[in-house]
Order: structure tokens, then sequence, then C-alpha cells
């Protein structure tokens, strides 16, 4: 089995190679507190450029639980949007995932179907991807958008080996309804968005890499 590097280092930082060739690009920095106290399980803040995901990220034990429960844990057939419960927040593992439902009013990942629009995925500034968590601000830079039949293969967390990994990275690349000609290797970390399509027969899943960290 393969060890995370950081099993034995609380203090781990992973640091991306292209932290200073994006030094223009800004963080997102958000004050938790408030978050926390209203709904315990809040792990984050995510944005994503002109669409209107700009929204509180929670985690449970489970991935099906905030598929019908809001931000307050009311229930609620809108959900709101959540981590996988495997996403690990402190270190962030190989792939870090987070879905929600696809509304028609365009809320919560709704919105991410303008994504699919060459007039969004051409545009340079759309490509950043913003994390803000209790342990670190993060800016991600999208690689690959694509339209698939339901499955568990994007959704991978774990790789036996570093071939089965870079595999992976591989593949989701080549799915990608354009070339966004990013170097993606198995060494970097992912962010993985995944929402459905609106007639709810297919996904939409957006990959991202991790291309700035700062650590509070």
């Amino acid at each position: 089995k393969k060890e995370e590097q950081n099993t034995n280092n609380e203090t781990f930082e992973y640091n991306p190679v292209d932290n200073d060739k994006y030094k223009n690009i800004s963080y997102i920095s958000v004050d938790f507190n408030d978050l926390i106290k209203k709904n315990r399980e809040t792990v984050g803040w995510i944005k994503v450029n002109n669409t209107n995901v700009n929204y509180s990220i929670v985690q449970h034990s489970d991935n099906e639980y905030y598929l019908h429960h809001d931000f307050n844990k009311n229930s609620n057939y809108n959900g709101w949007v959540f981590a996988d419960y495997r996403d690990n927040f402190k270190y962030f593992e190989n792939n870090t995932i987070f879905y929600a439902h696809n509304l028609t009013n365009r809320t919560m990942f709704g919105s991410l179907v303008w994504c699919l629009k060459e007039s969004w995925y051409k545009n340079e500034e759309n490509m950043y991807i913003k994390l803000s968590t209790p342990d670190s601000n993060t800016v991600w830079k999208i690689f690959s958008i694509y339209i698939i039949k339901p499955e568990a293969y994007y959704i991978k967390t774990y790789f036996d080996s570093d071939e089965e990994h870079k595999e992976f990275i591989n593949t989701i690349k080549s799915r990608s309804i354009y070339n966004f000609n990013e170097d993606v290797t198995y060494k970097d970390k992912i962010l993985t968005l995944s929402t459905c399509t609106d007639d709810g027969t297919k996904r939409i899943v957006i990959h991202a890499k991790m291309i700035k960290a700062e650590y509070r």
C-alpha cells in the first residue's frame, strides 16, 4: 500500500511547482469562525469565475446527506455544495472532489453548464478556481471539462501504483472537450467538480490542478 507522504508529518505542506508563475493570481480568503459555528461540517469555500459558484463547502460522513440537506442541515431537495467524504483538507489527497445539484435556476452547481460554452472556456480568467479552507488558500487551474455517463472512475481518490495514477491523469485529460495545453502529472494535486447535466442523465465534470497555495 502506498502511504501518503504526510502520514507521519503533521507539518507537511504541499507547494505547487507553479507557485511563482501565477503570483499575480489572487487568493480568496474566508474567515470560517461564523460558518463553523453555524455548521461544524464546514470545510471550505469555493469560487468559480463567471459562474454562480461562490459557496461554502460542507462534508458529511457519506456522499448522500447533502444531496437533500442545506447548509443549515434542514431537509431541502436543493441540497448544498459538498465534499466527498474521503477528501482531506489538511493536506489534500490526489483527487479532491466536490459535488452539488444542477438546479434550473443555476444555483449550486447549475451554472457549471456555462463552462461547456466555448466563450467561457476560452476566457483565460475563467481558468482559475479559488478555494479557501480553515488551513489554506489555494488556486487551481482547469485542464479538462467534459460530459460523461455516471461512473466511479473520475472520482477515484486512491491509486495502487504510480502507473495507475498516470493513466488516470492521461484519461481525464484526453476526455476534455477542449485542449487546455496544461501540463499535468501524477504528482499534481487535482480538484474535481461534478454535477448532473440538465436532463440528469449524464455528468458535467471539471478537473483542475493546484497551482498556488498559502497556509494559515
